[in-house]
């Protein structure tokens, strides 16, 4: 008697939960940022909630109420879930045609054996195919997805409906070894352990549905902000940082460097007549050029060199570790690259050539912006020194780039 009162017990308060559940899903999903598939999952938990009250009312209801409608809301409930996982994950949702097809299949065997011949047992065999069916569809579907990043709660998605299948089959061979037992309402250990697992992982399931939902929201979120970030740093034609990440990095490497006392050297340089080419060949391919180069000097650089624009054709180099005799090498070589850039257009190949003003670091630079001044001062020398050589605050080096140049030109 104790056992048939906490299995009554038992259906009530599953009853009672999944529709607190089905709500509680129903409203969020209404109100709240949610995911595709979400709404699917909502409405397995209002399907499964029936599919209980129409067990616990077996006794008084209709044979094809209470067995046929009962069973194929089971069906029913995991196949509106299996529906949402593939939508959730970003897979293909099956087509009606096929979900109809199944219904009918198992409503046939359903109404055959319950009519034509009343075995409890093989509808409970063929009831446990579909479950298992689905269970596992939803089991690999939930780890296969893409778009989930976090995997912690699918597996425990995964793992609650592994073990529900477990116990239905387990239920299947005490039925088939204790006809006794054939009654889902039948007090026996088998059927209080089947309706306290399913009341249990339904819950669990419900709970980590949600938290998949908050977890890809968050991520999203982060995304974007990363994306902002990104926007606000990046600049957006050669994709390298703009001059605002690059005051951040350059003040970052400046304290570092003053505190274990290292060199730290920087290069300001621009395209030689650079309006020339946008006037002769359009900006478009100026812009080309732009993205060229910007490869090009990348290929030259260290990892924990930083690289960005400062607008137009200024570009700016930070060296960490570099003194300026090491950092003039460096200029004097991405000089010689630059020389080696054409870009074709039409009959017209575009050559071009870079000017450099290089400084480094020194006890009067509070901040960055004071150290790329020097440079820039440099530059401009640079460039009123006939262009195509690099200029820094070390006459030998000045005189250094002047003969590379003569040389190479000669």
């Amino acid at each position: 008697m104790m056992l048939m009162i906490d299995l009554q017990t038992l259906f009530i308060m599953t009853i009672s939960v999944h529709f607190v559940i089905a709500i509680s899903m129903l409203i969020y999903w209404k109100t709240q940022k949610t995911y595709p598939g979400f709404g699917y999952w909502a409405m397995s938990n209002v399907v499964a909630a029936t599919l209980y009250v129409l067990t616990a009312a077996r006794p008084i209801l209709p044979v094809f109420v209470s067995i046929i409608v009962g069973n194929i809301a089971a069906i029913l409930a995991i196949m509106i879930r299996y529906e949402g996982v593939r939508a959730f994950t970003g897979q293909t949702v099956a087509t009606k045609k096929r979900n109809i097809v199944s219904l009918l299949s198992i409503f046939i065997i359903l109404v055959y054996f319950t009519y034509v011949d009343d075995n409890p047992l093989m509808r409970l065999f063929f009831l446990t195919i579909w479950l298992i069916y689905y269970g596992g569809c939803i089991a690999i579907g939930i780890l296969k997805g893409g778009t989930i990043s976090h995997k912690l709660t699918p597996w425990i998605i995964s793992i609650s409906h592994v073990f529900c299948g477990i116990v239905l089959v387990f239920r299947n061979i005490v039925w088939f070894l204790d006809p006794s037992a054939r009654n889902a309402l039948q007090p026996v250990f088998i059927n209080i352990m089947l309706a306290f697992t399913e009341h249990i992982m339904d819950v669990i399931v419900a709970m980590a549905f949600l938290m998949l939902n908050s977890q890809r929201l968050a991520q999203e979120l982060f995304e974007s902000q990363k994306e902002l970030e990104d926007l606000a740093t990046t600049d957006p034609l050669t994709g390298i940082s703009n001059r605002l990440k690059l005051n951040e990095l350059g003040n970052n490497e400046m304290i570092r460097s003053r505190r274990l006392n290292h060199p730290f050297s920087v290069i300001v340089f621009d395209i030689d007549h650079f309006k020339e080419v946008n006037d002769t060949c359009g900006h478009p391919i100026g812009d080309k050029l732009l993205v060229e180069l910007t490869q090009k000097i990348k290929a030259e650089i260290r990892d924990i060199d930083f690289f960005g624009r400062l607008g137009g054709d200024e570009f700016v180099l930070l060296f960490p570790e570099t003194s300026i005799q090491k950092c003039h090498a460096v200029a004097e070589r991405l000089r010689q690259v630059t020389n080696d850039v054409a870009l074709q257009f039409e009959d017209i190949k575009v050559h071009v050539s870079i000017s450099l003003g290089i400084a480094e670091m020194t006890l009067e630079d509070s901040t960055i912006e004071d150290l790329l001044k020097r440079a820039d001062e440099n530059l401009y020398k640079a460039k009123h020194s006939g262009r195509n050589i690099t200029f820094g605050k070390d006459d030998s080096l000045e005189l250094l780039s002047k003969i590379s140049k003569e040389k190479l030109e000669n």
